[in-house]
């Protein structure tokens, strides 16, 4: 499918979600945290991530401050916004020097793909950031449903070939389990390296949907960023042929 399809059916799906993700933060929002909103983000989708030889989706945990969240806006100049926000980042000549990318530069690499930033896709588990933080409360536990069933319709359009989800962080833990159905057999998550890489297997995901430790985290265990980003990445290799 080529980039200018893919772009209309993502847009056609946040066209579809606003209303609700509006409705969800109106509703469970405090007076605090709909001062500082941000979001919700969306992809965009370049020509060389249609054409790549291993289409990678990458999905972190919430942007760390973004576009103002408008909750009054037109849904058509909501998407323009946001979307061009995506570009702008994607394809800044300065990328965040962080083990986040470091990781999504490295494992796009190791299938011979150049020019990480126009040829992999990226995208969150929560659509919103509350001044470049999770959102908590109401406002988390009621708004991660919407979000994930979002990530699973972006997921379904885009048809990576590899997923990677970016955290293990107990913060998410609860939701992405019982949105799969991890504790009623509905899915499972099997450890291929402790600490380091699990693989999910659900009707829901695509084939190969992994999730890792966050990059940053890997400079802390044994063996550092670079030693333990390698393992990560020559086990996914090893997994997706």
């Amino acid at each position: 499918m080529q980039a200018p399809s893919l772009n209309e059916q993502l847009r056609n799906l946040y066209l579809e979600q606003l209303p609700l993700i509006y409705q969800t933060i109106s509703t469970n929002a405090t007076p605090e945290q709909l001062e500082d909103v941000h979001g919700p983000f969306m992809m965009h989708v370049y020509p060389e991530y249609a054409e790549s030889k291993k289409k990678l989706m990458f999905v972190g945990m919430e942007t760390h401050g973004w576009e103002d969240c408008k909750l009054d806006e037109d849904f058509l100049d909501t998407h323009r916004r946001l979307t061009s926000r995506y570009e702008s980042f994607m394809t800044s000549q300065e990328q965040p020097n962080s083990p986040f990318w470091w990781f999504i530069n490295g494992l796009n690499l190791s299938y011979g793909q150049a020019n990480f930033n126009r040829t992999v896709l990226w995208t969150n588990l929560s659509k919103i950031d509350i001044g470049k933080k999770r959102p908590i409360g109401n406002l988390y536990d009621h708004s991660m449903g919407v979000f994930l069933n979002i990530l699973l319709k972006e997921a379904a359009i885009v048809n990576p070939d590899i997923l990677v989800i970016m955290t293990t962080s107990p913060r998410y833990r609860y939701h992405l389990n019982n949105f799969f159905g991890v504790d009623v057999g509905n899915a499972t998550l099997e450890t291929i390296l402790p600490k380091l890489l699990y693989r999910w297997t659900s009707e829901k995901l695509p084939i190969a949907t992994f999730q890792i430790s966050h990059p940053n985290s890997l400079r802390f265990k044994k063996g550092g960023f670079h030693s333990n980003a390698n393992l990560i990445i020559e086990a996914i290799n090893g997994l997706v042929k």
